[in-house]
């Protein structure tokens, strides 16, 4: 046997020491019985609750939070405060990390345990360990006669999950992939999907294109219907090797940071964007509070007012290499998103600009500001960004890839853009970006402008992309185009009638008819199209892997039910659907909306008045509209989400409560469709006797 085999074989040893060792700590921990009927399950469950971004159930994320507040050990004591910085031209004072540090304990990230054979006595390590030994020498002996002596492999990284790979097609590893694989048989990032382009055998696929992906859990399968999986991803995935990382942004509503911190290396600097109350941070209603929780990681909680939350979920990878990975997703960083619920993220990789490229390639219609980098740059500038990179560059981090988001000049006679759109190549990105950042929004143009925002932002998305139904002025138009909304939420909002119309009007790109509508005092609400909630009922919670206990990150208030059931029976086309996942009996954290369009009779035509408004709110987007256009992020169904249009046609007035981050795109056919949508078709309209799932009503969840 020669070295390198010696090599191979010892680190294989040694895998499989750590992987009994692991089981052994996992199938002895402690579990503490749930209330009321989990004493009865055979296997015992974990009750996960974590609060999402309606009133309520902020309340009991508070209360939640408040009751661990003093026995918290996710985050070393030790570490120094940053204090909220001023908004003046002193510069922020930060305390450095202290000199010594013990790395966290994370999380473990466990996969079932498959079941084992009886040993005969004294069969125990050892025994185990010669069979991966012999094992091991076969596969290599396999390799070897394959293709000949194979280089030497990197030594094992640790991703915070606890996986081991047997593939026998590793060597090819892609540059945005963690080395590390999974057990379990499933899609690889770097090897699924139409929009994956391979640039050669030192340039393995990437998603110039934009890709969806479900996240992998351990109880996806195919679901009644399908013929396979959706492709799916792992975190570790995303993020890619360790050593190949520069530097990383993420956000999230709920944040396991010992968890977390384990997918990185410790010198890897990295700004955490969190909510102030799941983390029990300061809370400013004007400004960032900023804290090293970890060295070479700064936490920073963007202002809050009264109400709302910091809901986003986005993460940007830079990698050494100059590439840049853009990911917006609807799961928290916590383990339990990334194992045992289903949620989906959008990925879309971003080459370093060539000299003399164009950086940005506006759609038309499109103006400056729109495009997907200028948008994401003021994403970062609302929720802290800024002010967090200034901390990183006083503790030493001076040679960032993204230094600055303050606008310059590129080439003359050209707007001021940020090193964000300047430095990389975004002429492949198809999908339009919309934000939510809490606040009041008013007008159709300025730095506050309403098409900035919410319900109104994804209205001029949705125009961009050439899905709009507003015919253009002075054309003849072929009747009236349709809409149907099919709503995919893990939240149940408060509606009435006047929102569930305006939010229609936005998802049909119809900037006119809300103009009319406002003037009208938001009254005279016409008969709607139908327009479907997507919400499991008490017996789909029941049937998934996990039941009841693991629907803890799922809401809806009896009030808020009792006045959402009355309303599906009116004019507003309103209905409610139960929903399962087609990637098997999951419980779905997955927010998206689905809108397709319907077209009218072939003969029906009319040429429409050019005298409806005087107002230019927006123009003519890309001639030929799609089947339909696919929302995916962290907005909920809800109007803390989406935001309150009022004021008037002249003047509208947008109130959001929520930071909220998601992408659109356009579907071009049916297959399209059914490859991307998370939910098994057709969904079951709600009927007499079905009960909705009510986590405060549940006995797992009982006070």
């Amino acid at each position: 046997m020669n070295s390198d085999e010696d090599d191979d074989l010892a680190r294989a040893i040694a895998l499989s020491l750590e992987e009994a060792h692991d089981g052994n700590l996992s199938n002895g921990r402690t579990r503490h019985p749930a209330k009321g009927k989990a004493k009865t399950r055979s296997i015992p469950a974990e009750v996960v609750v974590i609060s999402d971004d309606e009133d309520e159930e902020e309340a009991q994320g508070r209360k939640s939070q408040e009751r661990g507040k003093d026995n918290r050990s996710d985050v070393p004591k030790n570490l120094p405060s940053v204090q909220p910085m001023a908004s003046s031209s002193k510069a922020p004072v930060a305390m450095p990390p202290p000199a010594q540090f013990t790395p966290p304990q994370p999380t473990p990230l466990t996969e079932p345990t498959p079941p084992t054979a009886n040993l005969p006595a004294g069969a125990g390590l050892l025994s185990l360990l010669g069979d991966r030994a012999q094992m091991e020498r076969e596969r290599l002996a396999r390799q070897k006669r394959l293709r000949g002596p194979s280089p030497p492999a990197p030594p094992p990284v640790s991703s915070g999950e606890e996986d081991l790979d047997d593939d026998e097609e590793d060597e090819d590893e892609d540059m945005w992939t963690a080395s590390e694989g999974s057990s379990r048989k499933r899609v690889r990032l770097n090897s699924a999907g139409d929009s994956a382009s391979r640039g050669g055998p030192s340039q393995p696929p990437t998603f110039l294109d934009g890709v969806l992906r479900r996240v992998e859990t351990k109880y996806a399968e195919a679901g009644p219907g399908e013929t396979g999986l959706a492709p799916g991803v792992r975190l570790s995935e995303l993020i890619g090797p360790k050593d190949e990382l520069a530097f990383a942004i993420l956000s999230a509503f709920v944040i396991d940071p010992s968890w977390i911190y384990s997918f990185f290396d410790p010198t890897t600097p990295v700004i955490l964007v969190a909510d102030s109350n799941t983390t029990m941070a300061e809370s400013s209603s004007s400004r960032p509070t900023l804290k090293n929780i970890f060295p070479n990681w700064v936490r920073v909680c963007p202002p809050l007012g009264n109400r709302g939350c910091m809901h986003m979920k986005y993460m940007l990878f830079f990698k050494k290499t100059g590439a840049l990975r853009v990911v917006i997703s609807s799961a928290n960083l916590v383990p339990h998103d990334w194992r045992d619920v289903e949620n989906y993220v959008f990925v879309q990789d971003v080459p370093r600009l060539r000299p003399a490229a164009d950086f940005v390639r506006l759609r038309t219609g499109e103006k400056p500001g729109e495009a997907f980098p200028s948008v994401l740059a003021g994403v970062l500038r609302a929720t802290g960004f800024e002010a967090a990179l200034a901390i990183m560059e006083q503790q030493g981090h001076t040679d960032l890839p993204l230094p600055t988001l303050i606008p310059s000049t590129v080439a003359r006679g050209k707007p001021k853009i940020s090193a964000l759109e300047s430095k990389w190549d975004w002429s492949r990105v198809r999908a339009a970006l919309v934000p939510s950042v809490p606040g009041r929004w008013e007008g159709w143009a300025g730095d506050r402008a309403v098409l900035l925002n919410g319900q109104t932002r994804l209205l001029r998305a949705i125009q961009n992309l050439g899905c709009g139904l507003d015919p253009e002025k002075g054309k003849r138009k072929t009747g009236d185009w349709e809409i149907e909304l099919d709503c995919l939420t893990s939240s149940i909002g408060t509606y009435t009638p006047p929102w569930i119309a305006v939010f229609r009007l936005c998802a049909g790109g119809r900037s006119r008819a809300i103009q009319a509508w406002l003037d009208r005092g938001r009254k005279k609400t016409p008969r709607q199209g139908p327009t479907r909630i997507l919400y499991p009922t008490l017996e789909t919670i029941k049937g998934t892997k996990m039941g009841e206990p693991g629907a803890g990150t799922i809401f809806c208030r009896r009030a808020q039910w009792t006045k959402i059931s009355g309303m599906a029976s009116d004019a507003s086309g309103l209905e409610i659907h139960d929903v399962r996942s087609r990637s098997g009996p999951l419980t779905m954290h997955t927010k998206m909306i689905l809108g397709t369009l319907k077209g009218p009779p072939a003969d029906d035509s009319a040429t429409e008045s050019d005298t409806d408004s005087d107002i230019e709110v927006i123009e003519t987007g890309p001639i030929g509209k799609p089947r339909s256009w696919l929302y995916v992020g962290s907005h909920n169904f809800t109007p803390s989400a989406w935001g309150r249009l009022s004021g008037s046609g002249f003047n509208p007035v947008l109130e959001v409560m929520n930071y909220e981050l998601g992408v659109v795109m356009r579907l071009e056919t049916e297959a399209e469709e059914n490859k991307a949508i998370a939910w098994a078709r057709p969904t079951r309209r709600y009927v007499k006797d079905d009960v909705p799932w009510i986590q405060e009503e549940s006995p797992f969840f009982a006070e």
